[in-house]
């Protein structure tokens, strides 16, 4: 009888947790429905903020890229503006408010995607010397002095990506100054080491003043500082480290950091950079625009805003190029079937017929002719698009004049013919 009884409690027993586990399984199942559907809602939310701050850079970058080249052509007819205090202010301007938008679109993008690194020639001088001029107006609101050093031991013309160095730079300087009243700021480009034709260069920036504190040394390296100590300052909030980083990474560059409470802040970016192998080389690009003055290479630039027509026409016809401009797709492609260019400029977003669309027809019956995008699109996003349709490359609205002859000129001298 005894077993029949343990038996029925263990029965119960079983049934009982049977049961249970069942109303615990059920909740489960439904826990995780609920956790799906707000991941996937999640999902959503996220992408739709990456699309609506892809589409807000684009706005931005459109007019922001007839405000840079505008002011560089300014610059260049009338040499006699160059120290003009309104006009500096408006070059500073620009620059500043391309590294923002850049800063924004890392942000978006830093986690889910990987950036796109440029190995084009250029001159490193130049290209750090323009940041210097950059920040001529900042410095005389500041009252701080910036000094520049440059090595002389240095190859000007490297393969790197200036873009990028120079994002890294200006945020890099702009805090230096930032923290830094009735100062000094010390920007100085050194060659470490030198093999071959590998050159390790250091970027190094310290700065003192009497406003610096361990504080505001602090807030340049944290991943989102306390802007209510910057908000008087002219430069604004500053820069996130994780971008910077993140930045620094893909140049395989690193940030060396030094504080020191009675000295300042130090900081240093060091990267190896690849110089041009001989003085013949040298010779051939330099010399490459100016052949073609006899014969002209024809550019056809299609994009739908007048002002950036007009900018880059400027550009390239200053280098005897002979230009022609037109504001939509379905003219560029008649205008291609018809006449025989040199390279295309593209650009991406065009009403009624986007560059994609546009390269995709032309190259139904011409795919030897390089076309070139230009975009104010984030190019993570369109990689796919732009290989697919047969584009050759691309080039980042705004973009600095020298990388545009320069991959011109690389895809003129070397077609790559799209099949």
């Amino acid at each position: 009888m005894i077993y029949y009884v343990i038996g029925g409690v263990l029965l119960t027993m079983l049934l009982f947790l049977y049961l249970q586990y069942r109303k615990v399984s059920k909740k489960l199942d439904e826990k995780n429905i609920e956790l799906k559907s707000l991941n996937k809602e999640t999902v959503k939310q996220f992408q739709l903020q990456q699309n609506l701050i892809s589409i807000l850079s684009q706005e931005l970058r459109t007019p922001l890229y007839g405000i840079m080249g505008l002011t560089n052509l300014l610059e260049e007819e009338h040499p006699d503006l160059k120290n003009d205090k309104n006009l500096k202010s408006l070059k500073f301007s620009g620059d500043y408010l391309f590294t923002l938008i850049n800063n924004v679109l890392h942000v978006n993008f830093l986690d889910s995607e990987e950036i796109t690194v440029q190995n084009i020639l250029f001159d490193i001088k130049e290209v750090t010397q323009n940041l210097i001029h950059s920040f001529s107006y900042a410095t005389e609101n500041s009252d701080n002095v910036l000094h520049f050093e440059f090595d002389s031991e240095i190859d000007h013309m490297i393969y790197g990506d200036p873009a990028i160095l120079s994002q890294i730079l200006m945020n890099l300087v702009s805090n230096a100054l930032r923290f830094t009243k009735n100062g000094n700021v010390y920007f100085s480009v050194i060659l470490i080491k030198k093999k071959e034709n590998i050159s390790t260069i250091s970027f190094k920036i310290n700065h003192d003043g009497d406003e610096l504190s361990k504080e505001d040394k602090k807030s340049i390296y944290q991943e989102f500082i306390n802007v209510g100590n910057a908000k008087k300052k002219y430069l604004g909030t500053g820069i996130n480290s994780k971008i910077i980083n993140r930045l620094a990474q893909a140049l395989n560059a690193e940030i060396i950091i030094q504080n020191d409470s009675h000295l300042g802040s130090e900081y240093a970016l060091v990267i190896d950079f690849k110089s041009q192998v001989s003085k013949e080389t040298i010779n051939h690009n330099s010399t490459s625009f100016n052949n073609s003055i006899a014969s002209k290479f024809r550019v056809l630039i299609v994009d739908d805003n007048k002002l950036n027509l007009l900018v880059a026409d400027k550009i390239l016809s200053k280098e005897n190029f002979d230009c022609t401009t037109i504001d939509n797709g379905f003219d560029a492609i008649e205008l291609v079937r018809e006449n025989e260019y040199d390279v295309i400029l593209m650009d991406i977003n065009m009403p009624k017929l986007n560059g994609i669309g546009t390269t995709k027809r032309i190259r139904e019956f011409d795919t030897k002719t390089p076309i070139i995008a230009l975009t104010a699109v984030d190019v993570t996003q369109l990689n796919k698009q732009i290989i697919q349709a047969g584009l050759n490359d691309y080039i980042l609205k705004p973009y600095n004049k020298n990388h545009l002859l320069e991959m011109i000129h690389r895809h003129i001298d070397n077609p790559i013919h799209t099949h």
